[in-house]
């Protein structure tokens, strides 16, 4: 949850901030974030952020904590293939339904996060939520073998992902307390390279470990039981070491929590649900004015329904044995090889875009990005071997990064500043909600249609509807 710019809505009676001393000293500390800004401005935060010995500690313990979502999502996905093969369970409707699960909670408590997490000692909030996905990871796979209740294993996993998202906000929310104002630029930079990095072999390895056969010599069994075990261990390394990093800081520890209101959470959870929905329609009433904003939406969802086939359909495909007639029989683990090489281009486009997209215009880049994904989609869809698979992973790697930079800067530069945080937070909230349905719709199609079909098919709209947006643009102003 990123910090949102000021909304133009009128705010309700009860709202956390709705009194004026609390505007008031919010404002200084901008003021204040602003002053320090401009006094470190030119100088390398980087080196002197990493002689902060809390956090360094923080920021690798939440790199392994990384490590472990990754690894959650990758053990999650061997045991749907474990469980399809053994009671012939539909693998692409069981991942439709993880993705739902996945979505939820940002879907239902995404909005009231943030606010909750500054009613809440952010310290505690982490170690709870920690300590909470510590208990429930290690319990999947107890669950697993002792029910073989998809319902069961997905209730637990959707407290998981919901205590995430919880750590994930207050997470992001503590760093000005560990480094102060004047380190915040070299701070969340680190954060980001070891996030990158974290992420990169949560892919690569937990693809590994879960399949791993030299598990069962030392009676893990199956595999994929060894990859929830060892995603509980990272969450109990972090837990640890922010026990370890808030006993160091002590009394010099300062946080600016916003005392509990009037409202309960429940209320509040209603009241700020009822918000969301009224922004996101304040928000559709500004994209029908700006032609950049309402071309975003349209490759949020285009983006979006490609993302969740891609998920529901290509994985199982990826997984499944050649001798089922439509697999790659690469298993889990090539799961995450593909992940690994769609990343390397990804990060490569991110870098060339950077210094090159300044002389293209953005909305052809990104209309060619989703032609280039659609055609890519397409051709996973009918490649039999990994031969071809590699090459047009990375492609498609390539193509994504300016889809993702192109929304964020047209954004940027099409949105006023006073209805910038409305439409990033309807953005994020709707991207969530269409990924859910879409994959929730696409699992369900798999009992008229094979995955190979479905997804050529998929592939095949995107591709027409970046073709028919050049037409549709030719002559407009969009960003």
């Amino acid at each position: 949850m990123g910090t949102k710019e000021p909304s133009p809505l009128p705010i309700p009676p009860d709202d956390p901030l709705d009194e004026r001393g609390e505007v008031l000293s919010a404002e200084s500390e901008v003021a204040e974030t602003v002053a320090v800004a401009a006094r470190t401005k030119g100088r390398n935060q980087l080196w002197s952020v990493l002689k902060n010995a809390e956090f360094e500690i923080f920021s690798w313990s939440q790199a392994v904590s990384l490590f472990g979502d990754k690894l959650d999502y990758m053990a999650l996905l061997a045991m749907i293939a474990f469980y399809a093969g053994k009671y012939g369970w539909q693998s692409s409707q069981a991942i439709s339904y993880l993705s739902v699960i996945v979505a939820m909670p940002v879907v239902l408590f995404g909005p009231l996060a943030g606010i909750l997490v500054d009613r809440w000692d952010r310290r505690k909030v982490m170690v709870v939520c920690d300590s909470a996905r510590t208990l429930l990871v290690s319990s999947i796979p107890l669950v697993a073998l002792a029910t073989s209740n998809l319902i069961l294993i997905y209730a637990v996993a959707f407290f998981v992902f919901l205590c995430g998202l919880f750590f994930n906000t207050s997470r992001m929310s503590i760093i000005p307390n560990l480094v102060g104002s004047d380190h915040l630029l070299g701070a969340n930079s680190f954060m980001s390279l070891v996030g990158r990095m974290a992420t990169f072999l949560g892919m690569f390895l937990g693809g590994l470990i879960v399949d791993w056969k030299w598990w069962s010599h030392i009676g893990i069994r199956p595999a994929w039981t060894a990859g929830f075990y060892i995603d509980a261990l990272t969450y109990l390394v972090s837990v640890v070491s922010l026990l370890v990093i808030f006993r160091r800081l002590g009394r010099k520890w300062h946080q600016s929590i916003i005392g509990r209101r009037r409202e309960t959470e429940v209320k509040l959870f209603l009241t700020q649900q009822a918000r969301m929905i009224h922004e996101v329609r304040e928000a559709f009433n500004l994209v029908r004015g700006q032609s950049s904003v309402l071309f975003v939406y349209c490759s949020v969802f285009m983006m979006v329904i490609l993302g969740a086939a891609v998920f529901v359909l290509y994985v199982p495909i990826i997984q499944s044995a050649k001798d089922i007639g439509s697999g790659l029989g690469l298993g889990t683990q090539g799961v995450g090889f593909v992940g690994a090489i769609g990343s390397v281009g990804l990060v490569l486009s991110s870098m060339g875009y950077g210094l090159f997209g300044h002389r293209l215009k953005k909305h052809i880049v990104m209309l060619t990005s989703f032609l280039v994904l659609g055609l890519v989609g397409a051709g996973l869809a009918v490649s039999k071997s990994f031969a071809p698979v590699a090459p047009l992973v990375f492609v498609a790697g390539l193509a994504l990064s300016p889809v993702y930079i192109g929304m964020d800067t047209l954004l940027h530069e099409s949105v006023p500043e006073a209805a910038r945080g409305r439409i990033f937070s309807t953005r994020d909230w709707l991207l969530h909600l269409v990924f859910a349905v879409s994959a929730l719709i696409i699992g369900q199609l798999t009992n008229f249609a094979s995955t190979r079909r479905l997804l050529f098919g998929v592939s095949a709209f995107i591709a027409a509807a970046s073709i028919a947006g050049f037409f549709l643009t030719r002559g407009r102003k969009v960003g």
